[in-house]
């Protein structure tokens, strides 16, 4: 079941990934206004230079992210610059998109995450998958890029989980930042612990 972009509310986080043949680009961009079903002003950041970000002649891909994690994905749309606004223009409905490729469950528990550099920090585990995991911070003191390594350490229901990850991906909201991150090493419990934990959660 698809969506479409007049039903994201005014305010709405959205990612731009912007790509060519060389290289892409990925900015998180807010909806100020929705003007019909797949049109809408939005906000970007300032580029570094100060000048109007010019999406001509690229590829852009749209998502959106809800509570539940998995994301909506508009795959072709348009961004112009139209009297001092970004407008952007979706093709189609957006579509349900698990990035991982792996059934993710909802966790919502807090774990100690370590980082060279940086010592030892409380963190709140938000969902898990196979291949990856992410992280919330209400806080936002993480200040996580990507490429950041960080090793995740909790237990939970009888399982005890140690988890090494790097980040991939980062979405910022208004009362969170959202780190996505891949697993890089083998934790033998957690293909059990995901079941376990899918039961429990479905039983709720």
């Amino acid at each position: 079941m698809g969506i479409k972009l007049s039903e994201l509310p005014d305010g709405s986080i959205i990612t731009v990934n912007a790509s060519n043949k060389v290289s892409t680009l990925t900015l998180n961009a807010t909806i100020k206004k929705i003007l019909n079903e797949d049109l809408a002003l939005i906000s970007l950041p300032p580029s570094e230079t100060g000048q109007i970000l010019n999406f001509d002649n690229v590829h852009i891909e749209i998502e959106y992210a809800p509570e539940d994690g998995i994301p909506f994905v508009w795959k072709s749309a348009q961004i112009v610059y139209y009297r001092s606004e970004y407008v952007l223009k979706t093709v189609g409905d957006g579509m349900r998109n698990n990035r991982r490729d792996c059934f993710r469950v909802g966790v919502g528990h807090s774990a100690r995450m370590r980082m060279q550099g940086r010592g030892e920090t409380e963190v709140l585990v938000r969902d898990i998958s196979i291949s990856g995991f992410a992280l919330s911070d209400r806080k936002k003191d993480l200040n996580l890029s990507i490429g950041d390594k960080v090793s995740v350490y909790f237990e939970d229901i009888g399982f005890i989980l140690d988890l090494i990850g790097h980040v991939v991906r980062t979405e910022e909201r208004e009362d969170m930042t959202i780190y996505g991150l891949e697993i890089t090493n083998i934790c033998k419990d957690l293909s059990t612990y995901i079941s376990v934990k899918q039961r429990r959660n479905s039983a709720k």
